[in-house]
């Protein structure tokens, strides 16, 4: 069920808004997302009181697959595996911008980079938006949204919790100053969401933007 509670929704390129918030069991657990845009949510789990220090352990022997998970999960890896979503959203974003609708390609690859269906509906209603709108407030050649780990909160070997700078200067005109501090959390795609293998990670969204207040938002792996 979905709770009665209203989040702004600001993409790169204008203010909209949206609710979504997913009941889980008495608390609500954050689900909002966009594509290349900022969602926000608010839950009120207990975030783990430890900050865990970003890993100084050695990388992992390299493979031939650099999103490959590796034995200790630090910046860099999670900033290349941003990047590949932030190119998946790119791609949807031209996709959609060429073909002025919601095809059955660009659903395909939304389903490929959320794990949560009202993550991916959110996404799908902004561009709605935005064909009606024209795209009027995007580059004439979009390129792709940048993230940029700025703190690593939490790490498991199945999710990840992280805050992170944004720069939407390659995607909008004039994007928003205070869309730049956001916060994600990456949980272990399931493969069945992506069967033409649209994202070339082994991660999905689980959480992507930042709640009302602009606070760091409870932990979405603690639960």
């Amino acid at each position: 069920m979905i709770c009665n509670a209203l989040v702004v929704r600001r993409t790169a390129i204008r203010a909209v808004l949206a609710a979504a918030l997913l009941a889980a069991s008495a608390v609500c657990s954050p689900s909002s997302a966009d594509r290349g845009n900022a969602g926000s949510a608010n839950t009120v789990r207990t975030e783990p009181s430890a900050n865990p220090t970003i890993a100084t352990a050695p990388r992992a022997t390299t493979t031939t697959n650099p999103y490959a998970v590796p034995a200790v999960i630090d910046v860099a890896y999670v900033n290349r595996v941003l990047a590949g979503l932030d190119a998946g959203n790119g791609d949807t974003t031209r996709l959609v911008i060429r073909t002025r609708t919601i095809t059955q390609e660009a659903y395909d690859r939304l389903k490929a980079i959320y794990a949560d269906p009202t993550f991916m509906q959110i996404n799908i209603d902004g561009y709605e938006r935005d064909i009606r709108d024209n795209f009027r407030s995007y580059k004439s050649s979009p390129g792709d949204l940048k993230s940029t780990v700025s703190r690593l909160i939490s790490v498991r070997s199945d999710c990840v919790f992280v805050q992170v700078s944004r720069d939407y200067t390659s995607v909008g005109i004039n994007p928003l100053a205070e869309l730049q501090t956001q916060w994600v959390a990456l949980t272990l795609l399931d493969r069945a969401r992506d069967p033409k293998g649209y994202n070339p990670t082994p991660w999905a969204f689980k959480y992507d933007g930042f709640p009302p207040n602009r606070n760091q938002p409870a932990d979405p792996c603690a639960s």
